[in-house]
């Protein structure tokens, strides 16, 4: 129960989207020790994305963590719907890109503005793949190993 815990704990630094998704999930992540370590990669690397020094930096370091993360869904998808999926994924990373490098065109306060719309999607991408990872066919997970 201590994993579950603290990838709880983890996940309640990321917001309002992020923590409930997690939540629902913590009884899977109770059953399946595999899926529990894979969520805690997957939130590890994100609190490290967010500690780089400038928040510019932080944001394409989550952005890049959530695009591995699809890439591996895409690179074991078994169904045409899970490339799709997989494939929005990607596509909105390269926006969210697209979206931080246009932030440096603003001032400060419209910098501001951007960001936080920009980590409120990384958020809602988070909640999307991690649901994925903890939606069972059988008893594999669907996306594979971080």
């Amino acid at each position: 129960m201590g994993k579950v815990t603290t990838i709880l704990k983890a996940a309640a630094k990321f917001g309002p989207v992020v923590y409930p998704v997690v939540k629902k999930g913590a009884t899977m992540l109770r059953e399946n020790p595999e899926l529990a370590k894979q969520a805690q990669r997957i939130l590890d690397g994100l609190t490290k994305a967010r500690a780089a020094r400038s928040r510019p930096e932080g944001l394409r370091r989550s952005v890049d963590v959530l695009r591995g993360q699809a890439q591996r869904a895409l690179a074991t998808a078994s169904t045409p719907g899970e490339v799709t999926r997989a494939e929005g994924w990607l596509a909105q990373a390269d926006k969210l890109d697209g979206a931080i490098e246009l932030m440096a065109l603003h001032d400060r306060k419209g910098q501001t503005t951007d960001a936080a719309a920009i980590e409120a999607r990384v958020e809602e991408l988070f909640a999307q793949i991690f649901t994925a990872l903890v939606e069972q066919d059988g008893d594999s997970p669907r996306l594979p190993p971080a």
